[in-house]
């Protein structure tokens, strides 16, 4: 399928090639790169835990802006080129781990609130005022907080592979938690850390090939290697996505989508059908044979759904 969009955007007069810059946004240096003409409604995509931009695919963007779209990709901080936060230093686990389930204020270093308010300060120094909200795994975690907190900011919203979370969902599979849990290789070589993160995808229920799933590290690993930032992502989930968001994701009012695989090993599918449930009017798209994972096979499903959800909403 990816290579069907690959051609197809190709052969499109109308989509631009990525236009890469960095913004100051909310304290911090933001990398992005843009799709489309820069006059169309906004797609503002979110990435999940340690993922650079890379990890939405190009053609699954260039598919998104032929269809009438700016679609924005960017780094979350702590991945990719946007700012590493060295200076917070790594989690307090002792502190953070008796807080899981607590709800309250835990010694992070930094909030998935914070991580809204980056993308919110990455809309502004682009001078878009509203955009259609589309996030992965944490980012869709992120894209519920910012549509909670921000809503005159969004026009749409998308979860996808995300919680509510309740923190009495139904928990990973020990596999899928093992490869999360397991650091990476004490090594430089592109080749060893790019069969490190081959594996994971694997775990997480990619249906990619063998050489893609290599090839997908690769890119990865070659543009900005930062392992040290997934810890600090990781320690605002586990307290962010055990902090009940239904009261508030209750009171959206934009159109909403959850998109989830039935297969997912990580974020049960039972989770996305409950944050569906929550948000009045959403719709849910179960995508089967899907994992934790934007797999080749399923983006033009995915790209379909997105941009039905985004006509849903106000012109």
């Amino acid at each position: 399928m990816r290579k069907i969009l690959l051609v197809l955007v190709a052969l499109s007069p109308f989509v631009a090639q990525a236009q890469p810059g960095k913004v100051q946004a909310n304290g911090i240096t933001i990398a992005y790169e843009s799709f489309g003409k820069p006059d169309k409604q906004a797609i503002l995509l979110i990435n999940g835990t340690g993922s650079p931009l890379t990890d939405w695919p190009e053609a699954f963007c260039k598919d998104l802006a032929g269809r009438g779209y700016r679609v924005i990709r960017f780094d979350n901080r702590d991945a990719g080129l946007t700012t590493h936060l060295d200076s917070l230093g790594q989690p307090d686990w002792a502190g953070i781990i008796p807080l899981i389930k607590k709800c309250g204020p835990a010694p992070l270093p930094y909030t998935l609130l914070d991580m809204a308010k980056d993308a919110t300060g990455l809309l502004t120094a682009l001078k878009i005022d509203k955009a259609h909200i589309v996030g992965v795994s944490m980012g869709g975690a992120i894209a519920q907080i910012l549509t909670i907190n921000f809503p005159d900011r969004v026009r749409s919203l998308t979860s996808v592979m995300a919680s509510s979370g309740n923190p009495e969902l139904p928990p990973a599979k020990p596999e899928a938690m093992a490869a999360m849990m397991t650091p990476p290789p004490a090594s430089t070589h592109a080749d060893t850390l790019s069969n490190y993160m081959a594996g994971i995808y694997k775990a997480l229920g990619s249906t990619d090939g063998e050489a893609l799933r290599k090839q997908r590290a690769l890119m990865h690993i070659n543009r900005a290697w930062y392992p040290t930032g997934t810890a600090r992502h990781a320690a605002a989930v586990i307290i962010g996505d055990n902090c009940d968001r239904r009261p508030d994701l209750a009171k959206i009012k934009v159109p909403a989508m959850v998109i989830h695989g039935d297969a997912d090993p990580l974020v049960t599918v039972a989770s996305g059908k409950e944050v569906a449930a929550t948000i009045p009017g959403c719709e849910l798209v179960v995508v089967e044979g899907m994992g934790h994972d934007v797999s080749e096979r399923f983006l033009g499903q995915m790209a379909d759904a997105v941009v039905r959800n985004v006509g849903r909403a106000k012109k």
